[in-house]
């Protein structure tokens, strides 16, 4: 018997033992993949459709199988896996899935795979750490050939829809409308999403962005939807609260763009998710948080709200901050910022001491010379919220922070 994937010097009983292993494992390594895949990668979370997470699971092992298959016996051809994975990428063009998410989930399912067969080759003398790793090289090309297979499948699904007439950016460009709309029709927005080969999840919020650097265009997710065609660019994001989600965006649509976040809404409600972002980055605009990190707008409800009436800010500010306002700079500055640490550590000077990175024998002084200038009044729970706002005005606009 000849071994088509590996090359070694091993008796057949060892190379029996190993293939005994594979299969023994295949169903466990399969399961616990499309588990990965799911969790990782959000795209192929279909709670609504349990109907294609059988065709993942149903990939998986058909994939698990045939590797063990083509290790076993040289003559069970590749072409038929291949010819599969050509015909699965042609049919992920109408769901909306890319190329490069398959490749991710097949090599998430090759690591779990690899783990789980390390773990269960103790219990087997001979079958080594080397041959282990020969078999795990090996999955690394057999992963080459599949993606590469549902590549050419998705590029040629693609160009089928393209010779048609049909213009998937065009179809996506009308949905995200659609979906921004204050109270769209969810047959409407079914039918569209079908046509634009987009998936609709069960929650979603918008993202607004503003552009910092005029060179860069964001990089959008593989299962976000892109209005950057809109006067104010934004995109729709699908389960943005899944895990490692959030420090995902910051990481695809940090470098060159401002980007905030509304939000999560059922996708009739994501008319209330732009808005909130738009708020949120024309806040990040006036606080000077033009910065690579997301801006989540439900973090800064008190500060949204504020800002929309900035004559009543600066009346509050007037108001409120008066005896601190008469002041020079530093000392302004210093006792501002020590006076919000108060309020928001309810005058306890060690968290204040904590928060501000100095000796609670300077945060007590400091706190004297503020009831000094104050008085009791800044004890008043009733005032707490409107020194606290006036204070991350007055600072957003002199020191360019919140």
């Amino acid at each position: 018997m000849r071994y088509r994937l590996i090359d070694h010097d091993l008796p057949d009983e060892a190379m029996a033992a190993l293939v005994a292993l594979l299969r023994e494992n295949a169903e466990l390594a399969a399961l616990e993949s499309v588990r990965e895949i799911e969790e990782r990668l959000p795209v192929f979370r279909r709670p609504d459709d349990p109907r294609y997470r059988d065709i993942l699971l149903l990939t998986v092992n058909w994939t698990v199988g045939q590797f063990i298959d083509l290790i076993e016996d040289s003559d069970d051809p590749l072409e038929r896996l291949l010819g599969y994975c050509r015909e699965l990428g042609a049919v992920t063009v109408k769901e909306g899935i890319e190329p490069e998410a398959w490749q991710a989930a097949f090599r998430i399912g090759a690591g779990t795979s690899i783990q789980l067969l390390s773990e269960a080759a103790t219990k087997y003398p001979g079958i080594t750490a080397a041959l282990i790793g020969q078999v795990a090289q090996r999955v690394l090309g057999y992963l080459d050939e599949i993606t590469a297979a549902m590549a050419a499948g998705h590029a040629e699904g693609l160009a089928v829809l393209q010779r048609g007439g049909v213009d998937v950016n065009e179809r996506r460009r009308r949905l995200v409308e659609a979906l921004l709309e204050p109270e769209p029709d969810r047959d409407v927005l079914r039918e569209l999403a079908l046509d634009a080969q987009w998936r609709i999840p069960r929650r979603a919020a918008v993202v607004a962005l503003r552009r910092r650097d005029r060179t860069r265009r964001p990089s959008v997710p593989a299962d976000a939807l892109s209005g950057l065609h809109l006067e104010e660019p934004c995109l729709i994001v699908a389960d943005p609260d899944g895990p490692g989600r959030r420090r995902a965006l910051e990481t695809e649509l940090g470098r060159g763009w401002t980007a905030a976040i509304g939000p999560t809404e059922q996708v009739t409600g994501l008319a209330r998710s732009r808005d909130w972002a738009r708020r949120a980055l024309h806040l990040a605009r006036f606080c000077k948080m033009d910065g690579p990190g997301l801006v989540v707008a439900a973090d800064h409800i008190p500060m949204m709200v504020a800002v929309k009436d900035r004559d009543m800010l600066e009346h509050l500010v007037a108001a409120r901050l008066g005896p601190l306002l008469e002041l020079r700079d530093p000392q302004r500055l210093r006792l501002a910022e020590t006076l919000l640490a108060c309020l928001e550590c309810s005058f306890n000077a060690n968290e204040v001491a904590g928060h501000l990175h100095l000796h609670a024998q300077t945060v007590r002084y400091r706190q004297r010379q503020i009831l000094a200038l104050f008085g009791d009044v800044i004890h008043a729970p009733e005032r707490r919220l409107e020194l606290i706002l006036a204070l991350r005005y007055w600072r957003a606009g002199t020191v360019g922070h919140m």
